[in-house]
């Protein structure tokens, strides 16, 4: 079960703010007593691991306004129709001991915009972005080593092509981008553990070193807390072994490199999509059979930042854009181990 919630946790890292101290609530001789197997940072309770997940998420229609203090590109206002996201991935061990683990993933998203009532004269940013997949590919490797019962630390090394990946001659220099996590961790009892570290990497846009905290609890068999503070956290309830319930929030982000071809954007050359926002979420968690599961996720995404940059890397925004608040739905088919795997692990 420990690989299990490992994979849980990767799939969400990102890291940020200070640390602070949580004390055991237990006497010392029980804490060892219980803690008969090496530290990690998943808890009792926490969902199965998955290895295959394809998922679908769709925004409805909302109002989007742009400013520019460049006269040649002008401000612009529209509405988006819909917003589409959809990723496949998949996560593998390649070394599965008690005290070392070593996880390997792909992954392939897109996201798209498509616009109302565009005609020839509507924004250029807005033109070139009807019907463009922004597409991320990724390849990343995890390792997890246990010092003992109570320490562990995280290593997360990823790299991904993001971009429109429109031309012919490009290079993966032009949309390569790479992202680091780094955490140490104590692992309190087999309900409880915390850890602190750091990412660089992309979570509100622009590629920077976030610090932060990780704090999993169960608290008894039906109620439990798991986060990476501030990037998420979620309230968790456990009605049965096939039945979980969540409710909290999570921080996205993204950076796209784009060369907007016949606009007025293409005298800029190489520039880049920044974009963090932040969502209110309620999600389940069913099992189908055995080893297939889906999710229901539901919502309200606010954007915190959606900035177009002269260059890759710039902090010149070219233009500022303005996206209304509006609620999301999404859904998850995902692969995870035969039970007879985890009951013999």
């Amino acid at each position: 079960m420990k690989f299990g919630n490992l994979l849980t946790i990767l799939l969400s890292m990102a890291l940020f703010v200070a640390p602070w101290q949580v004390q055991a609530q237990v006497p010392e001789t029980e804490l060892l007593e219980e803690l008969d197997e090496y530290a990690s940072p998943g808890v009792r309770g926490m969902g199965k691991p998955r290895g295959v997940v394809i998922s679908y998420e769709r925004l409805p229609g909302f109002d989007i306004e742009s400013e520019s203090d460049d006269p040649r590109l002008g401000n612009g206002e529209g509405h988006i129709k819909r917003h589409n996201k959809f990723s496949v991935r998949a996560l593998a061990p390649v070394l599965n001991k008690p005290q070392t683990k070593i996880i390997v993933g792909v992954n392939y998203e897109l996201e798209e915009f498509n616009f109302e009532n565009l005609t020839p004269a509507s924004y250029d940013l807005y033109r070139y972005l009807e019907d463009k997949n922004l597409k991320s590919i990724g390849l990343q490797a995890a390792y997890l080593h246990s010092l003992n019962q109570r320490n562990f630390y995280l290593i997360r090394i990823k790299g991904e092509l993001n971009g429109d990946y429109t031309r012919d001659d490009i290079n993966i220099s032009d949309y390569f981008k790479a992202t680091v996590d780094v955490a140490y961790g104590w692992k309190k009892t087999p309900d409880y553990a915390i850890g602190v570290g750091f990412q660089w990497g992309y979570t509100f846009g622009r590629q920077r070193v976030y610090p932060g905290i990780l704090y999993n609890r169960t608290f008894n068999p039906q109620w439990g807390v798991e986060s990476i503070f501030p990037a998420n956290a979620r309230l968790r309830y456990n009605l049965n072994e096939k039945t979980l319930f969540y409710a909290g929030y999570r921080l996205e982000g993204a950076s796209y490199d784009i060369f907007a071809d016949q606009t007025s954007l293409s005298q800029f050359n190489e520039i880049e999509l920044r974009r963090t926002d932040i969502k209110g979420l309620l999600r389940v968690e069913r099992e189908i059979y055995d080893f297939l599961w889906f999710a229901v996720e539901g919502g309200f995404r606010q954007y915190y930042r959606h900035r177009i940059y002269d260059e890759v890397g710039s902090a010149d925004e070219l233009i500022t854009n303005d996206l209304a608040g509006a609620g999301y739905v999404g859904v998850e088919l995902y692969l995870v181990p035969p039970r007879k795997f985890l009951e013999k692990d």
